[in-house]
């Protein structure tokens, strides 16, 4: 006998057949996380207003604080995404791994790839895991939005009367 609680739709052990992960779901939630992240840190980038009046200092901060912003952004909404899609395994689990996915396999390399010339690659590597350490609560928060969402849709409190 399978005992569950209100939390279980959450997590995805609801006891019928065997836990797993959706391996579908969470390639196509790593990859779609990361181009979400990796865009939505371009446009924040291209919108920063760095004029004359402002230090090199300065714009440099704000131009990696708007990375960083829509870094997150982007890995919030693919981690909600893959939890809201997952079909097995635990939902919040699943949308935490498609997010690190994302980060690994499109925004770290790009990290790295485009780094500057007078940084060595292993301070953009020590760099590329900060930036992981300091996106996770982005990828907690995507993956517990988008499995609450699911398991509200799954328990029929939207249904229409009929």
């Amino acid at each position: 006998m399978t005992v569950t609680n209100r939390f279980s739709r959450l997590w995805g052990s609801n006891g019928i057949g065997r836990p797993g992960f959706d391996a579908p779901v969470l390639a196509t939630g790593g990859l779609l996380s990361g181009a979400l992240a990796l865009g939505a840190a371009l446009v924040l980038r291209s919108w920063v207003d760095t004029g004359s009046d402002v230090g090199p200092t300065a714009a440099t901060l704000n131009e990696a604080f708007s990375l960083l912003y829509g870094a997150a952004i982007g890995l919030a909404v693919g981690a909600a995404l893959a939890a809201f899609a997952a079909r097995s395994g635990p939902r919040i689990l699943s949308g935490v791994l498609a997010g690190l996915c994302g980060y690994v396999v499109v925004l770290a390399p790009t990290l790295i790839v485009t780094r500057p010339s007078d940084v060595s690659a292993a301070e953009d590597i020590s760099t590329a895991v900060t930036g992981a350490i300091l996106l996770i609560p982005a990828l907690l928060v995507g993956a517990v939005v988008g499995a609450g969402i699911a398991g509200h849709r799954k328990t029929g409190v939207y249904r229409r009367a009929r």
